[in-house]
């Protein structure tokens, strides 16, 4: 099995949600099911190399020069690749795994932290959520993201509950709108991008 990876980096900082400002590396798979308009992120299959199960795992210890054995799996859209030989390869190499996913793609090998982070206006019929349960819920705020939206992911079978403000052209009003909704629903935190304000990858 070959896996379709954008890039690994590394050593930084977990930049969002329950475990910001923790050392990790990355492992950024190419390739997502949605198409968010402010989306940040460089999946597309182009420049992404096939690699092997091994030689991520590789890859990612050399990249670990503290020995932090903390990974943290994205994308594009992660649960497309993730798969048994891979998680099982990374910790019997000492790693714990961080996910992020959009839910809407069954997970189909265990990790160490869920972060599930629904993207509602860009979810299509054929895009519905399948998750369950996750260990934390983050929410990108932009202006579609209201009470309700809160209400549909608040529930206890998503663990920790954040909001993040979307850093586009409209950052100053998407931080008012979060900070308003976690004033109003404070089972909810507010979760900053560190790693772009620290200026680290």
């Amino acid at each position: 099995m070959r896996y379709l990876v954008k890039e690994t980096f590394g050593p930084t900082l977990q930049g969002e949600g329950a475990h910001a400002g923790r050392p990790c590396v990355f492992l950024r798979f190419a390739v997502c099911n949605l198409a968010c308009t402010w989306c940040d992120t460089d999946f597309r299959p182009e420049g992404a190399r096939r690699m092997e199960a091994d030689e991520i795992v590789a890859e990612l210890a050399r990249l670990d020069v503290h020995g932090a054995r903390m990974v943290v799996v994205t994308g594009g859209e992660p649960t497309l690749h993730w798969d048994a030989p891979l998680a099982d390869a990374l910790r019997e190499a000492g790693f714990r795994t961080h996910m992020e996913s959009n839910g809407t793609r069954p997970l189909r090998a265990p990790v160490d932290w869920l972060t599930f982070s629904p993207k509602p206006r860009f979810h299509g019929e054929k895009d519905e959520i399948v998750f369950e349960r996750a260990d934390e819920c983050k929410l990108v705020v932009d202006e579609t993201i209201g009470d309700a939206d809160l209400a549909r992911w608040g529930g206890g079978q998503f663990g920790e509950l954040f909001l993040q403000p979307c850093m586009d052209e409209r950052y100053r009003e998407h931080l008012a709108r979060t900070l308003d909704l976690v004033a109003r629903h404070p089972r909810w935190r507010l979760s900053l991008q560190l790693h772009k304000i620290l200026g680290v990858p």
